[in-house]
Protein backbone atom coordinates (compact mmCIF):
# COMPACT_ATOMS: atom_id res chain seq x y z
CA UNK A 1 0.00 0.00 0.00
CA UNK A 2 1.27 3.65 -1.01
CA UNK A 3 1.69 5.90 1.99
CA UNK A 4 2.86 9.63 2.36
CA UNK A 5 2.39 12.61 0.24
CA UNK A 6 2.40 11.81 -3.63
CA UNK A 7 5.38 13.67 -4.52
CA UNK A 8 6.72 11.45 -2.40
CA UNK A 9 5.82 8.13 -4.37
CA UNK A 10 8.37 6.29 -6.99
CA UNK A 11 6.63 7.58 -9.85
CA UNK A 12 9.97 9.23 -11.61
CA UNK A 13 9.08 11.56 -14.09
CA UNK A 14 5.46 11.41 -14.17
CA UNK A 15 5.18 14.67 -12.15
CA UNK A 16 7.91 16.92 -13.82
CA UNK A 17 6.31 16.10 -17.19
CA UNK A 18 2.72 18.15 -16.35
CA UNK A 19 4.98 20.82 -14.48
CA UNK A 20 7.37 21.32 -17.49
CA UNK A 21 4.12 21.51 -19.37
CA UNK A 22 2.55 24.01 -17.26
CA UNK A 23 5.77 25.35 -17.06
CA UNK A 24 6.10 26.28 -20.78
CA UNK A 25 2.66 26.93 -21.11
CA UNK A 26 2.95 29.51 -18.41
CA UNK A 27 5.88 31.25 -19.94
CA UNK A 28 4.70 31.78 -23.56
CA UNK A 29 0.93 32.54 -22.25
CA UNK A 30 3.18 35.69 -19.81
CA UNK A 31 4.84 36.52 -23.28
CA UNK A 32 1.77 36.36 -25.13
CA UNK A 33 -0.20 38.51 -22.60
CA UNK A 34 2.55 41.27 -22.05
CA UNK A 35 3.01 41.58 -25.96
CA UNK A 36 -0.93 42.09 -26.12
CA UNK A 37 -1.43 44.37 -23.24
CA UNK A 38 0.81 46.91 -25.59
CA UNK A 39 -2.55 46.97 -27.57
CA UNK A 40 -4.80 46.48 -24.98
CA UNK A 41 -5.91 42.76 -25.49
CA UNK A 42 -6.31 40.07 -23.52
CA UNK A 43 -5.06 36.55 -24.23
CA UNK A 44 -9.14 35.84 -24.17
CA UNK A 45 -10.21 38.52 -26.00
CA UNK A 46 -7.35 37.60 -28.50
CA UNK A 47 -8.86 33.99 -29.10
CA UNK A 48 -12.01 35.22 -29.75
CA UNK A 49 -10.69 37.72 -32.32
CA UNK A 50 -9.17 35.00 -34.00
CA UNK A 51 -11.86 32.64 -33.59
CA UNK A 52 -13.82 35.34 -35.64
CA UNK A 53 -11.63 35.68 -38.04
CA UNK A 54 -11.75 31.84 -38.89
CA UNK A 55 -15.51 31.34 -38.49
CA UNK A 56 -17.69 34.91 -38.91
CA UNK A 57 -21.23 35.01 -37.64
CA UNK A 58 -20.56 32.82 -34.16
CA UNK A 59 -23.13 32.98 -30.77
CA UNK A 60 -21.54 33.60 -27.80
CA UNK A 61 -22.44 30.41 -26.84
CA UNK A 62 -20.70 28.58 -29.53
CA UNK A 63 -17.69 31.10 -29.46
CA UNK A 64 -17.71 30.33 -25.65
CA UNK A 65 -16.81 26.08 -26.06
CA UNK A 66 -14.59 27.09 -28.83
CA UNK A 67 -12.63 29.47 -26.43
CA UNK A 68 -12.77 27.38 -23.75
CA UNK A 69 -14.41 29.87 -21.81
CA UNK A 70 -17.83 30.12 -20.10
CA UNK A 71 -20.74 31.47 -21.33
CA UNK A 72 -20.34 34.30 -18.79
CA UNK A 73 -16.47 34.94 -19.52
CA UNK A 74 -17.98 35.07 -23.22
CA UNK A 75 -20.06 37.62 -22.69
CA UNK A 76 -18.18 40.00 -20.88
CA UNK A 77 -15.43 39.43 -23.27
CA UNK A 78 -17.61 40.19 -26.38
CA UNK A 79 -18.93 43.23 -24.52
CA UNK A 80 -15.82 44.48 -24.54
CA UNK A 81 -14.80 44.20 -27.89
CA UNK A 82 -17.96 45.62 -29.14
CA UNK A 83 -17.52 48.45 -26.82
CA UNK A 84 -14.41 48.64 -28.55
CA UNK A 85 -16.17 48.69 -31.88
CA UNK A 86 -13.67 45.60 -32.94
CA UNK A 87 -16.67 43.00 -33.33
CA UNK A 88 -20.15 43.87 -34.74
CA UNK A 89 -23.11 41.64 -33.56
CA UNK A 90 -26.33 41.42 -35.72
CA UNK A 91 -29.31 39.10 -34.59
CA UNK A 92 -29.41 35.41 -35.94
CA UNK A 93 -32.30 34.77 -38.91
CA UNK A 94 -32.60 31.74 -36.93
CA UNK A 95 -33.75 33.29 -33.43
CA UNK A 96 -33.35 37.20 -33.23
CA UNK A 97 -32.47 36.86 -29.82
CA UNK A 98 -29.31 35.23 -30.30
CA UNK A 99 -26.51 37.43 -31.63
CA UNK A 100 -24.27 36.37 -34.32
CA UNK A 101 -20.48 38.10 -34.07
CA UNK A 102 -18.09 39.28 -36.80
CA UNK A 103 -15.20 41.15 -36.86
CA UNK A 104 -15.20 45.07 -37.73
CA UNK A 105 -13.23 46.67 -39.97
CA UNK A 106 -11.13 47.65 -36.63
CA UNK A 107 -11.45 44.37 -35.41
CA UNK A 108 -9.59 43.07 -38.40
CA UNK A 109 -7.26 46.05 -37.95
CA UNK A 110 -6.23 45.07 -34.48
CA UNK A 111 -5.74 41.71 -34.95
CA UNK A 112 -3.60 42.01 -37.54
CA UNK A 113 -1.41 44.39 -35.45
CA UNK A 114 -1.52 41.75 -32.48
CA UNK A 115 -0.73 38.72 -34.90
CA UNK A 116 2.69 41.00 -35.38
CA UNK A 117 3.48 41.70 -32.08
CA UNK A 118 2.97 37.98 -31.26
CA UNK A 119 5.21 36.58 -34.00
CA UNK A 120 8.10 37.61 -31.99
CA UNK A 121 6.73 35.25 -29.27
CA UNK A 122 6.13 32.29 -31.86
CA UNK A 123 9.66 33.18 -33.25
CA UNK A 124 11.62 32.86 -29.79
CA UNK A 125 9.92 29.06 -29.19
CA UNK A 126 10.63 28.10 -32.86
CA UNK A 127 14.11 29.57 -32.31
CA UNK A 128 15.26 27.23 -29.11
CA UNK A 129 14.40 24.05 -31.14
CA UNK A 130 15.65 22.45 -34.11
CA UNK A 131 13.33 21.95 -37.24
CA UNK A 132 13.16 18.36 -36.42
CA UNK A 133 12.70 18.89 -32.68
CA UNK A 134 9.82 21.65 -33.53
CA UNK A 135 7.93 18.09 -35.06
CA UNK A 136 8.58 15.69 -32.90
CA UNK A 137 7.05 18.66 -29.51
CA UNK A 138 4.23 18.88 -31.83
CA UNK A 139 3.33 15.60 -32.77
CA UNK A 140 3.92 14.53 -28.76
CA UNK A 141 1.63 17.33 -28.04
CA UNK A 142 -1.06 16.49 -30.09
CA UNK A 143 -0.89 12.63 -28.79
CA UNK A 144 -1.78 14.42 -25.24
CA UNK A 145 -4.05 16.54 -26.39
CA UNK A 146 -5.93 14.05 -27.99
CA UNK A 147 -5.40 11.60 -24.99
CA UNK A 148 -7.78 13.89 -22.61
CA UNK A 149 -9.90 14.58 -25.23
CA UNK A 150 -10.86 10.64 -25.94
CA UNK A 151 -11.34 10.88 -21.98
CA UNK A 152 -13.71 13.78 -22.12
CA UNK A 153 -11.49 15.88 -19.38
Amino acid sequence: MKTGFPSQRPDPGIQELGATIRSADHALSGETAALLREIDLTVRQYSTLLVLANSPGLSGAHLARLCLVTPQSMAAILAKLSARNLIEREPSQVHERVLLAKLSGEGWALLRKAETLIKSADEKLADTLHPDERKQLQDFLRRIVDAFADTGS
